[in-house]
Formats: C-alpha cells, sequence, structure tokens
C-alpha cells in the first residue's frame, strides 16, 4: 500500500492531536451490489428505489416498489457505479437515515462502515472523491468495480473526531440547504407575482396592480417600441463574443474553444439594448446586455435591439420572460419546431399590452428589488458553499 505523505489535516478541532492512520476501504467497510428492480416496480410502493438518477438529483426522482429486494439500513451508504463520460453522477453517495424505507437498485453499491468508522464522517470522506473520478476516461461509460471501490485509500482519524467533523459538515449542509430554499422561494415568488402583474392574453387589466393605477392597459406591438440595432463589427476570428444564456440567466462573455470564421460578420452591441438568441427563443433566451459588455459582439442570429423612451427596459424584459408570451408566441410562428428561428420581423409584430409609463416604472422597480434579494441571497450561497469547499480542503487529508 503507498504510504500518503500528511498524515494529519491543515484545520482540526481542539483536543485532537493523533496522526490520522491509513486505510483501504475494504479494512473499514463491507461492500455489496444492489439489485434490478425493472420487474417489480410499482408506483404507489412502499419502499424507494435507491438508483442513480435517485442519488443525483438529491431524491427529487424517486421510483417505488413494494418488494424490499435489496434492503439497505440506518447509516449504510449508497454509491453511483456507473454514468456516462463526464457525468455528475459517478461516486456520489446517498447516506441512509432509517430503516424499512429504501431498497437498492443495480448498479449502485451499499457500503456498510464497521462501528469504528463514523458513517457521516465516510460518507463526506468518499462523496465524489478524484480517486473514483480518474476512472472516468470521458470517451465511455464509467463502470466502477468492486475492487476499484475496495482498493480506496485514505487517512482517518479517531472515531470521535471522525463525530466531530460529520457533525460540522452536517450542519453547514443544513445551513446551505436553508439558504438555497429561501432562494428558491424568491425565485417562487417573483415568477408568481409577475404573472398576475400582467394581463392574460386576451384581458387588459392585470389581476394584481400597485394603488392608484385603474387605467386599462392598451394593446400594442413590440416593433413600436424597438429598432434593431446593426453597427458592423469585426469578423469571427477577431470579435469579443457575447452570447444569451438559457432562461433567462442574463448576457455573458461566449468562451470559446475554437476561434470564430473570419467571414462571419459581427455586429458591436452596446449596454442597454434588449437582445435575444434566434434559435433558443423557446428557451427564454432574452436580455438586457450590461455595462461590463458594452462594446461586446454578436451575430444577427443574436440580434440587439434600442429600446424606446416610451417603454421601461425592465418592464420589457418581464413581459417578454414570461412563459405565457414567449411559448405562445414562439410555438404559433413561422417554422419548423425542431430548430425555429424567430426572425426580427416576426417578433416586431408580437403583441405586449402596456400600461401608462408610471406604472411600467412601478413594475420594473419592483422587479429590480425583487431581484437584488434574489441577488443577495444568491451570494450568501455561494460564499457558505465556498466555505464548504475550503473546510473540505483543509479538514480532510
Amino acid at each position: 500500500m503507498k504510504k500518503l505523505e500528511k498524515s494529519v489535516p491543515v484545520i482540526r478541532f481542539k483536543g485532537f492531536s493523533e496522526a490520522w492512520e491509513q486505510r483501504k476501504l475494504r479494512d473499514i467497510a463491507n461492500y455489496r451490489n444492489g439489485k434490478a428492480h425493472e420487474q417489480v416496480e410499482d408506483e404507489d410502493g412502499k419502499y424507494t428505489i435507491i438508483n442513480s438518477k435517485f442519488i443525483s438529483t438529491n431524491g427529487k426522482v424517486q421510483r417505488y416498489t413494494n418488494e424490499q429486494v435489496e434492503p439497505i439500513f440506518d447509516g449504510e451508504i449508497a454509491m453511483v457505479l456507473s454514468d456516462l463520460p463526464n457525468g455528475k453522477a459517478l461516486a456520489k453517495l446517498f447516506l441512509v437515515k432509517e430503516d424499512g424505507k429504501y431498497t437498492l437498485n443495480q448498479r449502485i453499491a451499499g457500503i456498510t462502515p464497521n462501528e469504528n468508522i463514523d458513517p457521516i464522517f465516510l460518507n463526506f470522506r468518499m462523496n465524489r472523491n478524484n480517486y473514483f473520478l480518474k476512472f472516468d476516461s470521458g470517451v465511455t461509460q464509467t463502470n466502477l468495480s468492486k475492487s476499484q471501490v475496495e482498493n480506496f485509500i485514505a487517512l482517518y482519524p479517531t472515531f470521535d473526531e471522525q463525530y466531530k467533523i460529520g457533525l460540522f459538515f452536517t450542519q453547514l449542509d443544513d445551513t446551505i440547504a436553508l439558504h438555497q430554499r429561501k432562494l428558491d422561494t424568491l425565485k417562487l415568488m417573483k415568477k408568481g407575482l409577475l404573472q398576475q402583474m400582467f394581463p392574460k392574453r386576451g384581458e387588459n387589466i392585470p389581476k394584481i396592480r400597485f394603488d392608484d393605477f385603474d387605467d386599462i392597459w392598451e394593446q400594442r406591438i413590440l416593433g413600436e417600441f424597438l429598432k434593431e440595432s446593426k453597427i458592423k463589427g469585426s469578423n469571427g476570428s477577431l470579435a469579443k463574443k457575447l452570447t444569451v444564456k438559457l432562461w433567462r440567466k442574463g448576457v455573458v462573455p461566449k468562451e470559446e474553444i475554437y476561434t470564430g470564421s473570419s467571414a462571419t460578420q459581427y455586429y458591436i452591441r452596446k449596454t442597454g439594448q434588449f437582445i435575444y438568441g434566434k434559435l433558443d427563443f423557446l428557451n427564454q433566451a432574452f436580455g438586457i446586455i450590461p455595462l461590463e459588455l458594452d462594446g461586446y459582439e454578436s451575430t444577427l442570429d443574436s440580434p440587439a435591439f434600442d429600446i424606446e423612451e416610451s417603454i421601461n427596459e425592465t418592464f420589457l424584459l418581464e413581459y417578454v420572460s414570461l412563459a405565457r408570451f414567449y411559448k405562445y408566441q414562439g410555438n404559433i410562428a413561422n417554422g419548423s419546431r425542431r430548430a425555429k428561428r424567430i426572425h426580427t420581423d416576426t417578433f416586431f409584430e408580437m403583441p405586449i399590452p402596456l400600461p401608462n409609463s408610471n406604472e411600467q416604472q412601478k413594475i420594473g422597480t419592483f422587479s429590480r428589488q425583487i431581484d437584488d434579494l434574489i441577488a443577495l441571497q444568491q451570494n450568501k450561497l455561494e460564499k457558505l458553499s465556498s466555505l464548504k469547499r475550503f473546510y473540505l480542503k483543509n479538514m480532510f487529508i
């Protein structure tokens, strides 16, 4: 067995000074394989089948059975053995915390720690460890073998120190999960409110309005408020490129592995312009070009528009981002569903209900305020996740 270089972590709890001891997994835990459940699946079953989809989605995708073909118990660990090239599920773990609920599927390993090994510590120790990920060639499906798993070598402290470390990371994970729920709640709140702050198709008054607004909204078309910008820029081999992310996740610099074609014309984009992806209209590829991307370029497949002063840019962005707008308008537009381009002349003819400028401003300000709260919560979550990575690096060897 190759000796690992370090025997103590960078960060430790007070009261612990002993060197960590090197062990192979086969010496500190028992391994078994799961079994097939395809023939016994039952959507009304009492047992949850632990398969790769269950583990990779953190339990969001579940299948059931009334037969506990391969029981797995409290304190045991389920491990994904197979995944596609460069997949995110390989060697991902699920720590079982109750009896009588789960059954282990094929291509999932069951790990039973010995009594001197804390299950929570082992779960953090092994989860997506680089030792397992190195078996992924990036070309073909990876299938970890029993011997590969059992030959996993790592350093382990005393049980008491394992317990302290496991408890610490459990509490940190609980805090991260709490902040994730807060973030999800904010996003759902924004989505729900904005759906009701714009009139439904065929109506001219929204369900929810700010005080002092009672005028009927006018039905207009987008072409009245947008002018396509066609300032010629560089070619594909020279341009600083931007791209519009799907699902309204912003306008960002485009990362390229290969230099673009010198025969492709690019166009200069300016801060504050509205931009969308012609091929990804149905995937909510909309955005406003931010200050830091002023002067970046895109092709005409991502057209950009100067916005007239008579419409609030945030109001515009929120409306076109409503599923009932882009899905309906995108689906009724001409072109094949598989690779449909929504051209600018088609986009210009799409309807938009419009209140007076003061109500637009109110809705736009409200949206930005929620976005600020979402960004603040996202920042907290990212800091906590970064903190966890730091501690994982420094509290384990």
